[in-house]
């Protein structure tokens, strides 16, 4: 009998089939607003797509790519960086096309983790932190993101004997940055305790004040990683390219994990990723003006209801506390039924998230007018 093996048991059962039933059954009445999923509705670039257009033409588009990523797109990602965060990468050790962060995040403990080593995630937080670390064997130790604390965790809190540890600045769900102080107390903490610190940084470009930082910005190319993404300040989620950069033995193994999971990135994509980093001087802040409109917008209104939010440093995500007594999961499904409004439930983020629902921005101006106008008149 074939069955499921059971590394994937935690993971089958879906907790939010209620929310779903509920949508579906909203949108049979009304027009439903989804400020669920964190997906761009903004156009990817036409420069960017022409790229695209203009590799598909090329004598070898069709052929298998270089597993670690095109020798030209490790170049211009190693080149934005430099450009961007004033940090020096070696294309060929440093740097390394991924198939999407996601893939990179999911893969990365596979690569670094023997079974039974302690590795930490954020909670909440992406849920592929958790997962990877389990699909590798690893036994998995969330990092608590507290309100009082800023949603940043308590490095103490990192347990002897830790052999990874997942960051996320700027941060999903709850919005915040970390500031550059922080960033060097967690290298100085990796390089004590001697554990790979790993940045996942799809929001670095998506801010609204001054720039984020990271650990490879502070000096920690010794010990950590940064995983990078152009879904979300590009608007490529469908695309599906990222690429890691930092240190070159974490490189070096997840590179080597990579040769035996999968072929690359299709070559004319990588043509596009690089026309991508290549101008993102020009492409990004338009981008960023929209989102911190739409933060504005929505922040403005929710503050004026008497809701309780986090500020929004950055990301396109709004952190809110949930209004009344219920619980996140219960109080989103009562949205979608009551006045067909999608929210995230924080649980969907990890048991820290209870308490709280988040609201991405990645929708039309036109429907985040109709929400916000239905959500004035919620009865809470």
């Amino acid at each position: 009998m074939i069955s499921y093996s059971k590394r994937l048991e935690p993971f089958l059962a879906y907790p939010f089939a209620e929310i779903d039933k509920a949508k579906r059954e909203a949108s049979k009445r009304m027009r439903v607003i989804d400020f669920g999923v964190g997906d761009p509705d903004i156009q990817t670039y036409k420069d960017i797509q022409g790229a695209l257009i203009a590799g598909l033409a090329t004598d070898n588009a069709h052929k298998y790519p270089d597993y670690c990523g095109e020798e030209s797109f490790r170049k211009s990602a190693a080149r934005y960086f430099l450009n961007r965060w004033h940090v020096k990468l070696d294309p060929d050790k440093e740097v390394l096309a991924l198939i999407g962060s996601k893939e990179g995040i999911a893969h990365l403990p596979l690569a670094v983790l023997n079974p039974g080593e302690i590795a930490c995630y954020p909670d909440p937080g992406y849920p592929v932190f958790k997962a990877g670390i389990v699909f590798a064997g690893g036994e998995p130790v969330a990092l608590k993101l507290r309100p009082d604390n800023g949603f940043l965790p308590d490095l103490n809190e990192i347990p002897p004997a830790t052999k990874l540890v997942w960051f996320n600045y700027p941060n999903n769900p709850t919005a915040q940055t970390a500031p550059e102080t922080f960033w060097r107390e967690a290298v100085e903490k990796a390089r004590s305790m001697g554990f790979l610190l790993v940045n996942d940084a799809a929001y670095s470009e998506i801010y609204f004040r001054e720039q984020p930082s990271g650990p490879l910005a502070v000096g920690g190319l010794d010990v950590a990683l940064e995983v990078h993404s152009l879904s979300k300040p590009f608007s490529m989620c469908g695309w599906r390219v990222g690429f890691a950069v930092g240190n070159s033995a974490a490189i070096s193994a997840l590179g080597a994990l990579k040769k035996n999971l999968d072929s690359g990135i299709f070559r004319p994509i990588q043509d596009a990723a690089r026309t991508a980093l290549d101008n993102f001087d020009t492409l990004i802040p338009p981008v960023r003006k929209i989102y911190s409109r739409r933060v504005e917008a929505l922040s403005s209104a929710l503050t004026a209801m008497g809701w309780e939010l986090s500020p929004c440093n950055a990301t396109f995500y709004i952190w809110a506390k949930v209004p009344t007594a219920e619980s996140s999961a219960d109080f989103s499904k009562r949205l979608i039924e009551q006045i067909g409004v999608v929210t995230l439930p924080g649980t969907a983020m990890g048991q820290g998230g209870e308490g709280f629902v988040r609201f991405s921005l990645t929708l039309p101006d036109e429907d985040m007018t109709i929400g916000i106008e239905r959500l004035k008149g919620l009865n809470i």
